[in-house]
This record gives structure tokens, sequence and C-alpha cells, in this order.
């Protein structure tokens, strides 16, 4: 983070990085650069604008205040030099998007303080602004993470030294869209007219079997049968043993002993 380092040109746009991509830009923006209560200093920090442009670019948030004075011409962050960013939405006024920045070495601010940058959005755009800054952040912390695996990065103080910034993709990923020349199913799939024959049958078929059964039988349900003992009725031993004592009497009758 620095104050009055950025280089203008004479149109007052500022001056590039090497590798440096705008990605927005937005106007009549208010700027606070100040010291947090919850961190008191010796020397508290108090920087002010009323109005002036915000720039996002692939590397850094540049300030460009539209009365620019002799104490503040210029702000510029490393967006790695931003942390806890939000918004915040107040009951009455515009929306306003907070951070808490990291001083660096010969930013004209002290190392030892804490620093709070409000940016206030007059006109509106803090939610998209915050989303871009994060996914640009995002993505630079990725391509960061991968020069560090390379041991790539030194020198630097915003610690993008050796970074690929052409790997810093700055756009929103494209939504899918089918370009029709995929093949997407197998050549000898059934046609859209089969399918959906198909699948008409299907649906008669699990009606037919889900409708409840409106026949009844003509014929009447079989009586149960009263299950058989091994043993006769009450008095059949009895009736056996005279039946076998007539039968032996009448023998007897039929041929009387001589």
């Amino acid at each position: 983070m620095s104050i009055n380092w950025v280089m203008l040109n004479p149109t007052g746009d500022f001056v590039k990085l090497p590798n440096e991509r705008p990605v927005s830009t937005a106007q009549r923006i208010g700027f606070s650069l100040t010291t947090p209560r919850a961190y008191p200093a010796q020397n508290p920090l108090n920087i002010q604008s009323s109005t002036g442009s915000i720039h996002l670019t692939n590397q850094r948030i540049v300030y460009i205040p539209e009365k620019p004075s002799p104490e503040f011409r210029s702000f510029s962050a490393s967006l790695l030099n931003l942390h806890d960013t939000h918004i915040s939405f107040p009951w009455f006024g515009p929306n306003m998007w907070m951070a808490l920045v990291e001083p660096v070495p010969g930013g004209n601010i002290p190392q030892s303080h804490h620093i709070e940058l409000k940016l206030t959005f007059k006109e509106g755009g803090a939610p998209d602004y915050h989303s871009s800054f994060e996914r640009i952040k995002e993505r630079l912390q990725q391509a960061v993470e991968s020069a560090r695996e390379s041991n790539l990065t030194s020198g630097r103080q915003d610690g993008l030294s050796g970074v690929n910034m052409d790997a810093v993709h700055l756009d929103e990923l494209p939504s899918y869209e089918n370009s029709g020349n995929d093949q997407m199913a197998p050549v000898n799939a059934v046609s859209a007219e089969e399918a959906a024959a198909e699948t008409a049958a299907a649906e008669a078929r699990w009606a037919e079997q889900a409708r409840p059964s409106e026949t009844i039988s003509s014929q009447p349900e079989p009586r149960p049968v009263a299950a058989t003992t091994s043993d006769g009725p009450p008095g059949y031993e009895e009736a056996q043993q005279q039946s076998l004592v007539d039968e032996v009497n009448r023998r007897l009758a039929d041929h009387p002993s001589s």
C-alpha cells in the first residue's frame, strides 16, 4: 500500500505496471483511509476524499481523487495486501466497501499502523465491485502459490515477483453451451419417437397394475372342511362290538351244532 506513488500520464490516467491489465473502473467514489479506533496510534492516519475514481486491475487497486491535493494525490494497494474485505450496508446512505490494508516499506505510511480503507459507492455498484475483486484476488493467489511451488517468487514487495500474470484469468468462466457437434448418445440409440412410445407404454402398464380389481369371482369360496381325526364319533367302538356280536349270533343260529 502506498500514497502518492502512482505515476500519472498527461491525460490524468495512471501508468500501468508491467503486465498490468485493467478489470473495472468506477466513478464518484468516496475515499477514506484511517486508523481504526480499536488500534490507537500516536499519529493516527486520516486521509479523506469526497469523490474520485477507483480502478481495479489484475494486480492492485488504484484510487485517484477528483481534486488532488499536495497531501493526497493517489493511492494504490496490491490485492494481496488487502484483507477482511466486505460490504457495509448502512441504514441510511450509500453502501461502502471496506478492507484492512497492510502497509509496505516506502509507501508513505508507517508500517506499525493498522489501516482501514472505506470506498463509498455513491451511485451503487458495491456488490459488483466486491464480486470482481474477490474473483481476481482468488485467481491471483492461485498464481502466486504456483510460483512459490516453483521457487520463482522473490524481490517484489507485493509478492508478485515471478508470477505469470498471463495465467491470471480476468473474465468470468463462460457458461456451458452445447455446440451440437459432440455425440452425446451411442449411434444405435433409439429415436425420440420410439423413446416416447416406450415411455407411454411403460406408463400404461404401470397404471394397469396400480388399478384396483373390479371383477368378483363367480365361484363361491370353498367352505372349510372339518378336520378329521383318527378316532371315530362317540360310541363308535361300542357299535362295532355290538355288530360283531350280532354277526356271530346270526351264524350260530344258521348252523346249530349237532
